[in-house]
C-alpha cells in the first residue's frame, strides 16, 4: 500500500486547555476536570450546550466521579440558571461518565448514556428541544457517539483528540468502525471542534486533523504488515517495536490493545490470523 506520510498539523500549536470554566462558543461551555494523565492530557472536558432559545441544557460527558468538578457543574448550571433536560455520555468509559449518576441526581435530569442513544426516542426527542444533533462515531470504543450544537460545535468524546491520537481499544474498540467514522464525521458541517480531552480546534484545522488521524492509522497498518513480513510472529513484539518500552502500565496497557485493533483489522481483511499472542499470515 502507498502512503503519503503526513505529520500532525497541530504540532507546536497546541495550548493547553485553561483550568476551570471557557466558553467556546454562543451556546457551549466547556468545564475541565481536574483529571490530567497521560490518557487524559489535560483532563476530561465536560461540556454544558444551551438550546438557542431558552434556558434549556444538555450536559455531555459529566467526567471521572470527582466532587469538586460536580460542584463546578452545578455551581455553573445554578449561576446560569439552565434547564437541564439530560445528562449524556460521548461513551461510558470512566474519564468519561463515571461522575454521571451523581451528576444526573444533582441537576434531577434523566441520565442517558450513549449506548442508548441510537434506539432511544426519549433521548432523541430530548436532544432536539435543545438543538443538538447526535453522530455515531463508533471506533474508540462500541458506543462512541458524538453531538454537534445548533452552533456548529462538535463534541467528539475521544474519536478526536485535541492532542495526539486516539486510541482503538480492543476488543471494544474497532479500527474498521473507526475508520469509517472518520468519513462520517469528516462529513458533518462543524464550526469547531470540542473534543473530550485537549483543547478546541477550528473547522479548517480540525479537517486536517480527520485526514492525519485516518492516514496515522493506514500508516500503523502498514508497519504490521511490514514488520511481519521482517519476521515478527508475536502480538507483544508488535507492539514493542512500533511503540517502543512504555513506563506507564496504562498507557501499555492502551497501546496493546490500538495494536490488536490493527492486527484484528487485518484478521477482518483474510490477511492474517491470530491465536492467542501468535500472528501468522494466512494462506492463500
Amino acid at each position: 500500500m502507498s502512503l503519503e506520510k503526513v505529520a500532525d498539523p497541530r504540532v507546536g500549536h497546541v495550548p493547553p486547555v485553561p483550568v476551570g470554566v471557557t466558553e467556546i462558543s454562543r451556546l457551549v461551555v466547556r468545564i475541565l476536570a481536574p483529571n490530567p494523565s497521560a490518557m487524559t492530557l489535560d483532563g476530561t472536558n465536560t461540556y454544558l450546550v444551551k438550546a438557542i432559545e431558552g434556558q434549556r441544557a444538555m450536559l455531555i460527558d459529566p467526567g471521572p466521579e470527582v466532587l469538586e468538578h460536580l460542584g463546578a457543574i452545578s455551581n455553573e448550571v445554578y449561576a446560569r440558571q439552565l434547564d437541564v433536560k439530560a445528562v449524556v455520555t460521548t461513551h461510558a468509559h470512566p474519564d468519561h461518565a463515571a461522575l454521571a449518576k451523581m451528576a444526573a441526581s444533582e441537576l434531577r435530569a434523566p441520565l442517558i448514556m450513549a449506548e442508548e442513544m441510537p434506539s432511544s426516542a426519549v433521548a432523541q426527542s430530548l436532544l432536539e428541544s435543545c438543538g443538538i444533533d447526535v453522530v455515531a462515531t463508533p471506533g474508540h470504543s462500541h458506543d462512541s457517539v458524538s453531538y454537534i450544537s445548533s452552533d456548529g460545535v462538535l463534541m467528539s468524546g475521544d474519536h478526536l483528540l485535541g492532542r495526539g491520537t486516539t486510541a482503538i481499544l480492543h476488543p471494544d474498540g474497532s479500527l474498521r468502525h473507526y475508520l469509517n467514522s472518520l468519513k462520517v464525521v469528516d462529513g458533518v458541517d462543524f464550526a469547531l471542534i470540542a473534543p473530550g480531552h485537549g483543547p478546541t480546534m477550528e473547522a479548517e484545522l480540525g479537517r486536517q486533523v480527520i485526514a492525519y488521524y485516518r492516514s496515522h492509522r493506514l500508516e500503523r497498518i502498514d508497519q504490521i504488515r511490514a514488520l511481519i513480513e521482517g519476521g515478527a510472529t508475536k502480538a507483544t513484539e508488535l507492539t514493542q517495536a512500533i511503540y517502543g518500552r512504555i513506563e506507564d502500565p496504562v498507557v501499555a496497557w492502551s497501546a496493546r490493545a490500538s495494536t490488536l485493533a490493527t492486527i484484528a483489522f487485518l484478521v477482518q481483511e483474510g490477511e492474517l490470523g491470530l491465536d492467542g499472542d501468535e500472528v501468522y499470515h494466512r494462506a492463500h
